[in-house]
């Protein structure tokens, strides 16, 4: 499914800029859903050294979670092949972490979109990086799940439980574990599900997979009881509106499980768009994010105490329980029970489409974006900027460098002294402040 992600950033960039009432410059990963480093690139093609170094830059890792160490040790790699880009390297600090740009700021946004988290407090200790948190899955959900607002289902269930379980790598391996439980207690026969034996992005399978947390490891061979797919994790933002119409409850399967961070993504709100009511296996506490969003959960319908649970492996197993207790509702309690949640259902359905939910989620992004630039301004670098540069083209050999044009993408002597001249400007509206 090919979703035009650039526009979420272009309705970013032009909300920055309103704000900041500058040019801003984005970089985003292309294509989506990447995590190479080399694949952060800028929104604007046509931006050269010039406007990548006077303008404030904006890092965005807001569809994946962060993860700080990883991008701490794979770093930007564009290898240098000739004298010049050699050059430039050596005068210029090196890449660190996610912002590899030296601009006359001292720092950069990251634009990412968790809570909890101590991936925020090590870019926050890098001093080199202004986390700016939005909830960008509920503005990418009401776009990817816009149908779901005029779809009429018509219930036929034939399953209580729908469970979407496709890649099962990283943050994802207690999806296995999960499948193994559900056999355990005898509950597949009631779900709507399949697993994918092969890992989509690994290319092995789970028997050949070294887990990071072993506890996740089944010990049964999972296909003997599921139907098996083939689907990868990018099929989460589709939906079949006949899993939905043959099944009473989604359980939501989430990105984060074994983790402490508050991180949602378009699985919790998939259902929702859909009308469907749902069981969350997320990080403790993510009923109640969802919650603080305006949103209804089920905990006058079903136990939803396995939210609060700090252990995962026994929340998983209270998820699991929860199942069972659902499935061994008698027939009139589970009309009853059902149709209650149905209500709520149609309830956060009309919610998420709402205006209302949306200028909640964008005055959120707007109001911590003002601080950002706040704090932005408040700790320019345009002093070290004007020295360090000051000295740098003092070399007899980048004198002679910046002679010669290299393209928009390398520093002349002309746009040098461009930007000397705009840093020295911002520097005495600073001191005159």
């Amino acid at each position: 499914m090919n979703i035009p992600l650039d526009r979420l950033y272009h309705y970013i960039a032009n909300i920055a800029q309103e704000i900041y009432s500058d040019r801003i410059v984005i970089y985003r990963f292309w294509p989506h859903g990447s995590k190479n480093i080399n694949d952060l690139n800028n929104l604007y093609s046509t931006d050269g050294w010039v406007e990548k170094t006077i303008y404030p830059n904006i890092w965005c890792n807001d569809q994946e979670p962060l993860d700080y160490d990883f991008y701490k040790i794979n770093l930007k790699t564009n290898e240098p092949k000739t004298h010049d880009d050699i050059l430039l390297n050596r005068v210029l600090r090196s890449p660190k972490n996610l912002n590899y740009r030296f601009t006359i700021f001292k720092k950069g946004l990251l634009l990412h979109s968790e809570k909890r988290s101590t991936n925020i407090e090590k870019y926050y200790n890098d001093d080199e990086l202004i986390p700016v948190y939005y909830w960008s899955h509920a503005i990418i959900a009401r776009d990817w799940f816009r149908y779901g607002q005029h779809v009429t289902q018509q219930k036929k269930s034939k399953k209580t439980f729908l469970i979407y379980s496709r890649s099962w790598s990283n943050t994802r391996e207690y999806r296995l574990r999960f499948a193994e439980l559900l056999i355990h207690l005898n509950l597949q026969q009631h779900c709507k599900t399949s697993i994918n034996p092969i890992e989509p992005e690994l290319g092995i399978h789970y028997d050949s997979h070294q887990f990071k947390n072993s506890v996740w490891r089944p010990q049964t061979v999972l296909e003997n009881f599921f139907s098996t797919t083939s689907a990868h994790s990018g099929s989460s933002a589709d939906f079949d509106i006949e899993d939905y119409e043959a099944t009473d409850i989604e359980v939501v399967l989430e990105t984060l499980f074994d983790d402490d961070r508050l991180h949602l993504t378009e699985k919790s709100l998939r259902p929702i768009a859909l009308g469907q009511p749902f069981i969350l296996a997320g990080t403790q506490g993510s009923l109640e994010y969802l919650r603080s969003y305006g949103f209804k959960t089920f905990g006058d319908i079903w136990d939803e105490s396995y939210d609060l649970v700090e252990d995962p492996a026994e929340r998983l197993i209270q998820i699991a329980d929860l199942m069972r207790q659902i499935e061994n509702w008698g027939a009139v309690m589970q009309e009853r029970k059902l149709a209650e949640a149905r209500t709520i259902a149609d309830y956060n359905r009309q919610h998420f489409f709402s205006q209302e939910f949306f200028d909640l989620v964008v005055d959120e992004l707007k109001v911590n974006l003002a601080s950002a630039f706040k704090e932005l301004e408040s700790c320019n670098n345009y002093t070290n900027w004007l020295n360090l540069w000051g000295e740098i083209t003092n070399y007899p050999e980048f004198i002679k460098f910046l002679e010669n044009d290299h393209g928009p993408q390398r520093p002349t002597r002309s746009t040098v002294d461009l930007v000397m001249e705009l840093a020295q400007r911002k520097l005495a509206e600073k001191n005159t402040e």
